[in-house]
């Protein structure tokens, strides 16, 4: 089955960038800020790679439904669920892609650091990657018409196993600062 769409430009995800501002919101006024404490400061930054992984997927998710709603629409129709499945799985991997891991955890003292470790999917080398494979599922170029054909079903299938088999790659780091309290647990400096 073929449609009618340009694809190229399917992995754009720029709209991310939105993310730490959801990271660094304050408490509106009417809220009170509790600081979570802990008794030691590798669990707290074990605690807080959860935190921030959870909080930049679902900042992603709120921003980013799909990856394409016009091939949501195609695999609907197709009633193939093996199709289904792999579009599902590469909508999530690329939305929810950020892994965030404890790199470092610096204690001196009553002061502490901890270092995390994002890391997501190279998406320029995706987008090279289905650049230069164009021809395993574009089917059709009209220039004149500026449209391309292309078989979603080998489309989806390529960008599927690109994913499954890519190892992500190190985007960020983010230091986070901790300070332990006269009740000697740490806490995240305010």
């Amino acid at each position: 089955m073929k449609v009618k769409k340009i694809l190229m430009g399917l992995m754009v995800l720029a709209g991310l960038a939105a993310v730490p501002n959801i990271v660094n919101a304050a408490p509106s006024t009417k809220e009170t800020a509790q600081v979570k404490k802990y008794d030691s400061l590798k669990t707290a930054a074990t605690d807080y790679a959860k935190a921030l992984q959870e909080i930049s997927n679902y900042g992603s998710r709120k921003m980013l439904k799909s990856i394409n709603p016009d091939v949501d629409k195609y695999v609907a129709k197709a009633n193939n669920s093996a199709l289904k499945k792999q579009w599902e799985e590469s909508n999530t991997m690329l939305i929810e892609q950020f892994e965030v891991s404890v790199y470092q955890v610096n204690e001196n003292g009553n002061n502490g650091e901890v270092v995390f470790l994002v890391k997501g999917y190279d998406e320029k080398a995706l987008d090279k990657y289905l650049g230069d494979n164009a021809s395993k599922y574009v089917t059709k170029v009209d220039n004149s018409k500026d449209e391309v054909e292309v078989d979603i079903e080998k489309y989806i299938k390529l960008q599927y196993d690109y994913l499954k088999k890519t190892k992500k790659i190190n985007l960020a780091t983010s230091t986070v600062k901790f300070v332990k309290g006269s009740d000697n647990k740490w806490q995240v400096v305010k």
